[in-house]
C-alpha cells in the first residue's frame, strides 16, 4: 500500500507528539475543568428567615478551577488533579465564625458521569472581615480511558451541592435576572 506525502506529512506531528511524550508526562491538554453554571452560587440565610436578600448571612461562589494530569499511553489512565478558589462574602460584623458547605466535583464525558465525590469547604471571616477567599484541592482522580478516547473528551466539573429551594433561590439572581 502506497501513502501519499501529503498524507505521511499530515500524520509527522501526531508521531512526533507521541514520541515526545513517552510512556507517561504532564500534558497540557488534560480533562476540562469547568464550573457548572447553576451551581456556582450558594446562598445561605440566617436561620429561621425566609430567602430574602435581606435575610443572607452569606453567599459563596466557586469563581475558578484549574486542572493538571499526567496521561500514561501505556495503560490509558489519567491521573488528574484539580485546584478550586472559592469567594465567600457576608456582611462585615466584629464576630469570628465559620461555615462549612457542601459541594462535588464530577468527571464525565457528555451525558455520562464516571464518578460523582462530594466534599465539604470550610472557611472562616475574621473580626470585621466581609470577604475570604478559599482555594481548596479535592482528592485526585485517575481515569481510564475508553478506545478511541483522549483526556480532553473527559470533563471535571465543580460546583455545590444545592437543596431544590437552593437552586431556585439561585434562579432569581445574577445570570438568570432578565
Amino acid at each position: 500500500m502506497r501513502i501519499s506525502r501529503f498524507r505521511l506529512s499530515r500524520l509527522a506531528p501526531l508521531g512526533t507528539l507521541l514520541l515526545v511524550m513517552g510512556c507517561s508526562s504532564r500534558i497540557v491538554i488534560c480533562p476540562v475543568p469547568a464550573i457548572l453554571a447553576d451551581t456556582k452560587q450558594l446562598t445561605v440565610f440566617r436561620p429561621g428567615t425566609p430567602p430574602d436578600l435581606a435575610n443572607e448571612l452569606y453567599t459563596v461562589a466557586l469563581t475558578d478551577a484549574q486542572g493538571d494530569c499526567t496521561y500514561s499511553t501505556r495503560d490509558g489512565m489519567v491521573h488528574s488533579s484539580l485546584e478550586l478558589t472559592f469567594i465567600a462574602a457576608r456582611t462585615p460584623t466584629a464576630e469570628t465564625v465559620s461555615y462549612s458547605v457542601p459541594y462535588y466535583v464530577a468527571i464525565h464525558e457528555n451525558e455520562k458521569v464516571f464518578v460523582k465525590r462530594l466534599y465539604t469547604l470550610r472557611f472562616s471571616f475574621a473580626p470585621g472581615a466581609a470577604v475570604a477567599t478559599i482555594k481548596q484541592a479535592p482528592d485526585d482522580v485517575d481515569i481510564k480511558l475508553a478506545n478511541g478516547k483522549l483526556p480532553w473528551n473527559y470533563q471535571m466539573m465543580a460546583g455545590f451541592q444545592m437543596t431544590p429551594a437552593q437552586i431556585e433561590y439561585t434562579k432569581t439572581r445574577a445570570r438568570y435576572v432578565p
